[in-house]
Formats: structure tokens, sequence, C-alpha cells
């Protein structure tokens, strides 16, 4: 069971780190210490469902992306996380943003 909240805990950390937020603003935004929410991000303490729904919120993300499932679903999680870095942006901003985005995802896929 400890693997499944590293993962838990993982995949919170990939959506912080692609919004660019501390761990101490996400715990803010859902009402914790920052200090648990770095030991839930660890897998090394579990949240209520309470807690849990509450930083899936802060991050931005449906709670259901954060859990473990099959290798075919994992993509929604990052394309949430890409989704929220664009809003906000001009179209022609966006559309420069996924063209360098496509340019390098081309090139990972040629090494």
């Amino acid at each position: 069971m400890d693997s499944f909240y590293r993962e838990i805990g993982g995949r919170m950390r990939s959506v912080r780190d692609a919004l660019r937020l501390t761990q101490a603003q996400v715990a803010e935004a859902a009402g914790i210490d920052a200090s648990f929410y770095g030991q839930i991000e660890r897998g090394a303490n579990t949240p209520s469902l309470k807690t849990f729904v509450d930083i899936a919120y802060a991050l931005k993300a449906d709670p259901a992306d954060l859990l473990p499932k099959r290798a075919a679903g994992r993509g929604r999680l990052y394309e949430t996380a890409v989704g929220e870095l664009l809003s906000g942006l001009a179209p022609k901003r966006k559309a420069l943003v996924l063209g360098l985005v496509k340019d390098i995802v081309a090139r990972y896929k040629t090494e």
C-alpha cells in the first residue's frame, strides 16, 4: 500500500511542479499545514478523503487524475496541467507554446 500512496504523492508533485506552485501554496489553498502536505506528497502520511479532494482542487486537478490507474489513462493528468498553463494566453501565444511542445516531443521520440 505504501507504493500506492507514494504514486499519488508523485502525481501531486508533478502537477504542482507543472503549475510552478510551492508546497506551502498548495497547502494554504487546501487549508492544511505545509509540513502535512509534504508528508502526503512523499507518501509518508495519508490524507482524509476531504483533504485529498481539497488538495486536488488546490492543484486545479480532478481528484481521479491523481489516483493510480492503468497506463492508458495517465496522459490526462499531464494534459490537465498543460491546459492550465496555457489558460489565459492569447491564441497566438498558445499556438507558439504548443508548437514548441510538439517540437520537444518529436525530439524525444527520436532519441
